[in-house]
């Protein structure tokens, strides 16, 4: 009963490991992000790390390759790769080491720890003469008289307990008070990083303990095989952490598809030429495609306003501004909504274009960094129906006629 639940455990993670890794490797392929190839590989390596440990699998691997006991050597390897993973996803969240050299550098000053230990593992492997039944979970404690099956354990415990430490504190760092960029859902997910990689750590505490006692002549497989419960759990709260983080930028990408409706019916409302040709019909359930497509509209949308666009809306809304009766306002987002709106009234109503010389400096916000332009469009979608905005639209018109019509400021 007791092996057969920690079977099921362990098939049970890997399959959820396995679905979340092609679900990311997919998304990976249309977005080819480091974060999101990195955390593919590492439910891949969680995947097979849980599969391995299944007594059908353990016992093939071994039959198949004629060395007993080969799956606990991918066993650890797998586990300290995917700690290493982990590790370096914290390097990522972190934005003086997520550029180009400064991460280069981090990978160069780990890669010895991880490549050099494994090749080590692999050494004091294959100097070990294995005898007995092969029984997963149980290699240290079946050996735990063998030199090199001891000195194995003991340089795994070094290695991950080293990777453990310095991933906690890369997140101990993140979380810091004042740390740039770090959101309530990315703070949350770097709280159960920590959480997830520590229980690796237990695990092996777990491991040392029952080899010591086995050593000495006490029956502690139990100890070694319900320790890898932590492992499991920690596989859990690391996926757990990063699914959170992915479900939170899916529905705030779809809030934003949805909050920019209203700005991307306004500018291309007179020209359906702007709208995309629908994409693959997996696209349609793509939110980050959706959006990406939306704001692609809008943009095109905006320059082919443009020729009817003037300095008045955006000169009303500023002079509205500084007489101080909306405070709080974004003048800039507020700017930018009158002059599309403006705009595209005097397009939908058959007016001719503004004169080329009239002055206009260019649509309020459109100099905004590219990592700034969907908060700012989103910003301006909410600001076509403000009170500000929809004030200073009637002030152009209060002007002389001709000088409305002509779109002069």
């Amino acid at each position: 009963m007791w092996h057969a639940l920690l079977a099921s455990v362990s098939l049970t993670v890997a399959a959820v490991s396995l679905a979340l890794g092609t679900v990311k490797a997919l998304a990976a392929r249309r977005e080819p992000a480091l974060v999101l190839k990195l955390t593919a590989s590492s439910l891949f390596h969680s995947a097979a790390l849980f599969l391995l440990v299944t007594p059908p699998v353990y016992h093939a691997v071994g039959e198949l390759t004629g060395v007993p006991h080969l799956a606990a050597l991918l066993i650890d390897c797998a586990a300290l790769l995917r700690v290493g993973h982990a590790h370096l996803l914290t390097h990522l969240w972190h934005p003086p080491d997520r550029g180009g050299v400064p991460l280069r550098r981090k990978v160069r000053a780990w890669a010895p720890l991880y490549g050099g230990t494994l090749v080590v593992l692999a050494a004091l492997f294959a100097l070990t003469d294995f005898d007995g039944p092969a029984r997963p979970l149980l290699l240290a404690t079946d050996h735990a008289r063998v030199p090199q099956i001891v000195a194995l354990h003991v340089l795994y415990f070094l290695a991950l307990s080293t990777a453990v430490t310095a991933t906690v504190l890369k997140c101990r760092s993140l979380l810091a008070l004042g740390a740039p960029g770090l959101t309530p859902e990315l703070d949350r997910s770097v709280r159960g990083f920590a959480v997830a990689v520590a229980l690796d750590l237990v695990h092996a505490v777990c491991l040392l303990v029952a080899m010591a006692g086995a050593a000495h002549g006490r029956g502690l497989d139990a100890l070694a095989e319900g320790a890898w419960l932590t492992t499991a759990a920690s596989a859990l709260v690391a996926t757990h952490s990063l699914v959170r983080l992915s479900v939170h930028a899916r529905r705030q990408e779809r809030r934003d598809y949805f909050a920019l409706r209203p700005l991307w019916q306004t500018v291309v409302r007179g020209d359906p030429r702007l709208v995309l040709t629908p994409g693959l019909a997996w696209d349609r359930w793509d939110t980050r495609i959706a959006l990406s497509r939306r704001l692609v509209e809008i943009r095109d949308g905006a320059r082919g306003l443009r020729p009817w666009m003037t300095a008045a809306p955006a000169h009303a809304v500023a002079q509205l501004a500084r007489g101080g009766a909306h405070p709080g306002v974004d003048v800039v987002a507020a700017q930018a909504a009158a002059t599309l709106l403006y705009a595209a009234g005097r397009r939908g109503a058959g007016r001719p274009p503004a004169p080329a010389d009239s002055g206009f400096p260019g649509l309020p916000g459109e100099d905004v960094p590219a990592a700034g332009e969907r908060a700012h469009l989103v910003l301006v979608a909410r600001y076509l129906d403000h009170p500000i905005v929809l004030e200073a639209l009637t002030l152009p018109c209060r002007r002389p006629r001709a000088m409305c019509d002509s779109g002069h400021a």
